[in-house]
């Protein structure tokens, strides 16, 4: 049984998509009964826990062949950083008490560094506790995400603009689709190894703003051209978001980090590099038609 966290999320829901078509026995933990007949008609378990409780958390993965692991963004609270530690505590609790027999976490490009990525601080503390466990483990390091585009698509389509923290424009950066994440999570979950694995997964190819801004051309049938954010507006921009203060902060640092280049991958023979199927152009095609 192979059992997958965050099933409502993205990268979650891809995963356990993923190893269902390899037609594994599948677990989704599920925190309400939304999604439950939805996972159920597709040949899934379900279990219900959040990362609150311990107990159940540990009745998910009992005797798991392997657990799809994640930290849910809490850019709501004022400190994120003792969230991912609570929640990577309770993790590991229930990983032991369970039996599982091996952990694929989901982490980031640029967590190896103890600072300066923002919130990819959240995933380097939780590489550090998942760390200390005795059974296999891998850290999925996943580029940026595709669909963080989605934010911009109405703007792209009605100002034919793509406003963009990534500067310089021209700059290609690592970037990678949700599916390919659950493909990757998915390949590892069903292979043997021992010890701890970092596995850094790129994209199909590398692409900047400006190539961001071509897709959506392309896909809208309309001139699109990337504008970067200025800095002096990045506070105001992503308060917008609905995030606390404290994560404004922390997004913005994790930003500069990128277009510093302080935030990249680690390479090094240690690393197992994946590259992921999904060209940007698909990617923003469906971001658009989510959009329709």
């Amino acid at each position: 049984m192979y059992v997958v966290f965050g099933a409502t999320g993205q990268t979650g829901s891809a995963v356990a998509d993923a190893l269902l078509e390899r037609n594994q026995l599948v677990r989704v933990v599920l925190r309400s009964d939304k999604t439950a007949a939805a996972w159920r008609e597709k040949g899934a378990d379900v279990a219900f826990a959040d990362l609150s409780d311990l107990e159940a958390m540990t009745n998910a993965m009992r005797n798991a062949d392997a657990v799809y692991a994640m930290n849910p963004p809490a850019y709501n609270v004022a400190d994120m950083f003792a969230v991912a530690r609570g929640i990577g505590d309770r993790y590991v609790a229930a990983i032991e008490k369970s039996g599982a027999h091996k952990v694929v976490l989901l982490s980031s490009v640029g967590s190896q560094h103890a600072s300066g990525t923002g919130n990819i601080l959240t995933t380097h503390i939780l590489e550090t506790i998942f760390g200390d466990l005795e059974i296999p483990v891998a850290f999925l390091r996943a580029s940026a995400f595709m669909e963080n585009w989605g934010s911009v698509v109405q703007v792209a389509a009605e100002q034919g603009i793509l406003p963009s923290f990534y500067t310089p424009l021209e700059r290609k950066i690592p970037m990678v689709c949700a599916a390919d994440i659950g493909r990757a999570a998915a390949q590892a979950m069903t292979e043997a190894w021992t010890g701890k694995r970092i596995i850094e997964l790129h994209g199909a190819a590398d692409y900047s703003p400006n190539d961001v801004a071509a897709a959506f051309a392309a896909a809208l049938g309309r001139d699109v051209q990337a504008v970067a954010v200025p800095e002096s507006e990045w506070q105001a921009t992503i308060s917008r978001f609905g995030f606390s203060p404290e994560a404004v902060n922390s997004y913005s640092e994790m930003m500069r980090g990128f277009n510093s280049g302080h935030i990249v991958f680690e390479g090094g023979s240690h690393v197992q590099t994946v590259r992921g199927q999904t060209m940007i152009a698909d990617a923003v095609g469906k971001l658009i038609e989510a959009q329709d």
